[in-house]
């Protein structure tokens, strides 16, 4: 049965998530791309804080302050699914700005 805890498209929340190659888990922040669903598992993309050795379509968020984080931060390629319980809280949102950035980078990279 889902929790009644909602997180909405372009929340960023704090998030126990796993290495590309599945070595651990680290507590760090990402941002929500799910549409909403009677699902208690979300689709999400995690945030570093690390500039350096982007990938194509990996953006810095316009306004990470605004978006309830403490550094500059760049959304990273790498799509994770994760059940809610593995999210701690919401942090903030999206500014409508990278909104609109994250949606054509996810058209991009999806080839949608």
């Amino acid at each position: 049965m889902p929790s009644t805890t909602s997180y909405d498209r372009g929340d960023i929340v704090l998030a126990n998530l796993p290495f590309s190659d599945l070595s651990g888990i680290k507590r760090r922040p990402a941002v929500v791309v799910s549409a909403p669903h009677p699902s208690v598992d979300f689709f999400l993309l995690p945030l570093t804080s690390q500039q350096d050795h982007l990938q194509p379509g990996e953006f810095t968020l316009s306004d990470w302050q605004g978006a309830g984080l403490l550094y500059p931060s760049v959304v990273k390629r790498g799509l994770i699914t994760l059940d809610q319980s593995c999210i701690s809280r919401r942090l903030g949102c999206l500014s409508p700005k990278d909104k609109v950035t994250l949606d054509a980078t996810l058209r991009g990279w999806l080839g949608l």
